[in-house]
């Protein structure tokens, strides 16, 4: 017979997770969860998978930014855009990430690839992701890739506030982006 309440908590603690944690993880209220974790309630065989899977480690999209990178240089050959799509699920996956992640996420630099913006775009997302958190950005980041001609993500009509807004680790690669271009919801 199963035991649903000694399983998740032994999971969570397992995991060093908090149960506020879990149930946002999980999609459910900490309360919720207090019950499930004292017998209170029995959760479905549905719920309880739901809350182990959610006791896991965190899946990244994006185990680095070299790997990225390759993937940019495929976004950006044909420019369909697809290169900020990219770059915004890595930032979702920052967004929850220790110092500690986001330090080996950007450690080792991204190949040669046949796109000079996707070095340029790697570099500037982990300096500018570093300076974010007050972290000392890895040294790869200090050769510069400069993009000729400029790039203006936005488009033509919101150069003068890409200008303006661009944080500096994009701007001295010639990559120039309005501040919400990197800001997720």
């Amino acid at each position: 017979m199963l035991n649903a309440p000694h399983l998740i908590h032994t999971h969570r603690v397992a995991a060093g997770i908090s149960q506020r944690e879990l149930a946002r993880r999980a999609g459910t209220s900490s309360a919720t969860l207090h019950r499930y974790e004292a017998g209170l309630v029995d959760p479905t065989t549905g719920t309880v998978n739901r809350l182990l899977h959610a006791c896991l480690p965190r899946r990244r999209r994006w185990a680095s930014v070299a790997e990225l990178a390759q993937a940019l240089d495929g976004e950006l050959q044909p420019e369909t855009g697809g290169a900020w799509r990219l770059i915004g699920e890595f930032i979702d996956d920052d967004r929850g990430a220790d110092d500690h992640e986001l330090a080996l996420s950007v450690a080792d630099a991204p190949g040669p690839t046949g796109a000079p913006r996707a070095l340029a775009l790697a570099a500037a997302l982990a300096e500018h992701l570093c300076v974010l958190r007050q972290l000392v950005p890895p040294s790869w980041t200090q050769v510069i890739v400069e993009v000729l001609p400029w790039w203006f993500v936005a488009g033509d009509g919101f150069n003068a506030l890409a200008l303006r807004e661009s944080p500096p680790s994009f701007a001295r690669r010639g990559i120039f982006v309005t501040g919400g271009a990197l800001e997720r919801t």
